[in-house]
């Protein structure tokens, strides 16, 4: 048995990560209102996505690999030798890459694909990824690993914090803010992810408000947990991600806390200003 990992680029694992453990990688892409399509990290970086966002006059739409692009990754797989697939994906709630990419695999014969619907996104979702690194090393079943995956999902989270809702709204990523568009002027959107969908947690007044309200919502949740590994998941404006990063560091030295960047997909649907705290209640080896 010889099993091989393959997530989406929105689990914002570093290149370093990605070279290391031999991750395969399927890219979403981002696309601008002049029609330049560009492959999320491949063909364009994070910085320079968040300044083209910010001189567009619309939000860049995102699409998912075709079920194609899956097929051929399987095939190249199997052909190197690998007996079976673990495929960790973005929440199914607001992307279809998870449906295509287990689609791709009843297509292909001579290798098992296990997929696993994430219900999150960002770094949330790549500590799945290592999760399951850890396990494939200790040589445990793929069957072993998805049932590992899927009670781990159970205490993996995060709080989202956004400038507005504008993009989340335009993009359809945004489940039952009908009630505050119209009421979020000066105010900043604490959002969640809950089975797999964003929702509205709290309108705070101030962004540092909002800030440390992620942070006691977090610890509130993983007080009681065994293992707590938090993920620090920054967007563009790098003070606030660093301001996260260091009370945290401060506050709750009990806690590893790992940080990481939002990439261009879902930076598209949160806007500039986004950011996030993720959880797990494990203790993910992240070197």
């Amino acid at each position: 048995m010889k099993i091989a990992v393959l997530t989406d680029s929105t689990s914002y694992l570093s290149q370093t990560l990605i070279d290391k453990y031999n991750i395969n990688i399927a890219p979403l892409s981002v696309t601008f209102d002049n029609g330049e399509n560009f492959e999320e990290n491949a063909s364009i970086s994070a910085n320079e996505f968040y300044e083209r966002m910010k001189a567009s006059k619309t939000i860049p739409t995102t699409s998912q690999p075709a079920i194609g692009e899956f097929v051929t990754k399987y095939e190249q797989l199997r052909d190197e030798g690998y007996t079976d697939v673990i495929g960790v994906f973005l929440s199914s709630g607001i992307s279809g890459t998870y449906q295509t990419a287990t689609q791709a695999g009843e297509m292909v014969e001579g290798i098992n694909v296990h997929t696993f619907d994430s219900k999150i996104s960002a770094m949330a979702m790549g500590s799945f990824v290592l999760r399951a690194i850890e396990l494939i090393e200790q040589n445990e079943t793929p069957h072993a690993i998805i049932k590992e995956l899927e009670a781990m999902r159970e205490v993996t989270g995060a709080r989202l914090m956004v400038d507005d809702l504008k993009n989340l709204q335009k993009s359809g990523r945004i489940t039952g803010a009908q009630a505050w568009i119209g009421t979020m002027l000066k105010m900043k959107p604490v959002l969640r992810f809950e089975d797999g969908l964003i929702l509205p947690d709290e309108k705070i007044r101030t962004k540092k408000r909002a800030l440390k309200e992620i942070i006691n919502k977090v610890i509130d949740i993983v007080k009681d947990y065994e293992e707590v590994t938090l993920l620090v998941i920054g967007g563009d404006v790098q003070e606030d991600t660093d301001w996260l990063y260091n009370e945290l560091q401060k506050n709750y030295p009990q806690y590893k806390v790992h940080r990481s960047n939002l990439g261009p997909v879902v930076a598209a649907h949160l806007g500039p200003g986004g950011m996030g705290l993720g959880f797990t209640g494990r203790s993910i080896r992240i070197d």
